[in-house]
């Protein structure tokens, strides 16, 4: 990133010159930071850190998102008193989000005059997964309370994809956490003058009619596999008209898993998916297939034949109404079912969604992808899938009987593929020994067994996953509390550390119970407020 583009770097100070945090310049007048940041402070110095010997200059709130607790909300848009000239915007940009993606943010921690901070992508979580977790790279500087207000870099692109919202964090933490761009923009839509970068859904899925209810078990069933539980990664859909229950279940999903159409929403359930689980939204009614394709590449940085590389954990991609675009065929020829035969390698998950069930398309996906099995009579691509399978249910399995036993809510792990390798090597055995009608005959039961044992693996895995996430999560929010009363000077003290003990247990010596975990640790962050507050 060259200097140019650096200009938009601010340091924000109170009235007595102490430092706030940090601040993003998105014109020569108007800059964003975290409403934790300028918290109780009506008048906001500005030091112009990237501009050597310019004044500082002088902001007020324009608009903000109080924080919602610890972790959702806390969007602030301030102005300059008197713009700078000399300023050079940071754009935010729209993208999905790409586990292990590496981001760097300028922060001031200890009063510096600003340093770098490296991390990657983790997560998410926060209030209704709001938010994402990073971890710092091992010899990075801390991101502590310094860098709140931050601008999140995607280091691959440049581009200012979050912000850091870390309200407090210990010089040792390693977990911070950021606010994607789209989430502060379904905060504050005023920043939208300042976003690029493609939306995550089409506008048309909030522009429908909406049906007179909704399918309550399609819901359901579609907001478990958007978490990404059950099915496997293409998912084919038979909707009906746009004014059916289905339908209108799917737009309604879609609209509530997109972070800028769905921060701060108060809906909850079973039907309703997880934030940020939905990376693109099309409409496919009337477009034809290079439009769509273009939408998903500019949206994902993927296409059906690119190398294998975005890695979105199993992020789900709607297309709508396929079988009513301009060009069909062509769409699902050319560009859905390459991409579907490619989606488990992208960590793609596909809904497509068709208005009939007789629609030529439903039956070529189908035929081009797992949803069915491969030829009947072609018994040594079927071996060889199983083989596929069975190697990624392995690894499923060995981490997940590393990682069970660490959780109290965890269901017991299973180790299931020596047997079922076992399988195989008869299969093996028997077809080169000349019997190809005994393969046929067991070969189904042996690939319906797989297909399960993988389907509950991955299920347990996400669960773990979650799990360990979660785990790291109370763990930072603990540590974070105890450097809090630390710095208030409450040591050696008894009802503190009797409160302590008890969470700094559950979460670092045997198997952890979350729930009680997380009540312990909210103890202990009450008491902490309620000392510090007086």
């Amino acid at each position: 990133m060259t200097s140019e583009r650096r200009r938009w770097r601010v340091r924000l100070r109170d009235h007595r010159g102490r430092i706030l945090g940090a601040g993003t310049m998105l014109d020569g007048e108007h800059l964003l930071t975290c409403a934790h940041v300028i918290e109780g402070h009506d008048d906001i110095t500005v030091d112009f850190v990237a501009l050597p010997g310019v004044e500082p200059g002088i902001a007020t709130i324009v608009t903000q998102a109080a924080p919602i607790g610890d972790d959702g909300g806390d969007v602030a848009l301030l102005r300059l008193r008197d713009p700078e000239e000399q300023i050079i915007g940071a754009p935010l940009h729209r993208t999905a989000l790409e586990d292990n993606q590496r981001v760097r943010a300028y922060g001031f921690p200890q009063g510096s005059d600003g340093m770098w901070s490296l991390a990657t992508v983790v997560g998410d979580g926060g209030h209704g997964l709001e938010r994402v977790q990073l971890h710092r790279t091992p010899d990075a500087e801390p991101i502590t309370h310094g860098f709140s207000g931050s601008a999140v870099i995607a280091d691959k692109t440049g581009h200012v994809v979050g912000m850091v919202a870390t309200r407090y964090a210990t010089e040792a933490a390693r977990v911070s956490w950021m606010i994607p761009v789209e989430t502060m923009l379904g905060y504050l839509p005023e920043l939208r003058r300042w976003a690029e970068g493609s939306p995550a859904i089409d506008p048309s899925f909030v522009q429908y009619p909406e049906p007179p209810a909704i399918d309550v078990l399609f819901a359901r069933e579609f907001a478990r596999w958007l978490g990404g539980h059950g099915r496997s990664d293409v998912w084919v859909i038979i909707m009906g008209a746009d004014d059916s229950a289905v339908a209108g279940s799917l737009r309604r999903a879609v609209v509530l898993a997109d972070r800028e159409r769905g921060a701060g929403r108060s809906a909850s359930g079973p039907t309703v998916p997880p934030m940020g689980s939905v990376v693109l939204a099309v409409d496919a009614v009337g477009k034809t297939a290079d439009e769509v394709r273009r939408r998903i590449s500019e949206r994902l940085d993927v296409a059906a034949d690119s190398p294998a590389g975005w890695h979105g954990s199993g992020r789900t991609v709607v297309v709508y109404g396929v079988d009513e675009s301009a060009e069909p065929d062509k769409l699902v020829g050319e560009v859905l079912v390459p991409l579907a035969q490619r989606a488990h390698e992208l960590g793609l998950r596909l809904a497509l969604a068709f208005r009939e069930e007789t629609s030529p398309g439903v039956s070529v996906v189908r035929s081009s992808t797992d949803l069915l099995p491969a030829d009947e009579d072609d018994i040594e691509g079927r071996l060889a899938l199983l083989e596929t399978r069975l190697a990624e249910l392995a690894r499923l399995e060995k981490d997940n009987l590393s990682d069970a036993p660490r959780f109290t809510d965890a269901p017991e792990a299973q180790a299931r593929v020596r047997r079922l390798k076992g399988a195989l090597t008869q299969l093996r055995s028997a077809e080169q020994d000349g019997e190809p009608e005994w393969v046929k005959r067991h070969l189904p039961a042996c690939e319906r067994t797989v297909a399960r044992a993988a389907e509950r693996a991955r299920d347990l895995r996400r669960l773990l996953d979650e799990n360990v996430a979660r785990r790291a999560e109370l763990r930072a929010r603990l540590d974070a509390y105890g450097e809090m009363a630390r710095n208030s000077g409450l040591v050696e003290d008894v009802e503190l550390d009797a409160a302590y003990a008890p969470a700094w247990r559950m979460l670092f010596e045997g198997p952890c119970d979350l729930v009680a975990a997380a009540a312990a640790v909210e103890r202990y962050a009450d008491i902490v407020r309620k000392r510090i507050d007086g």
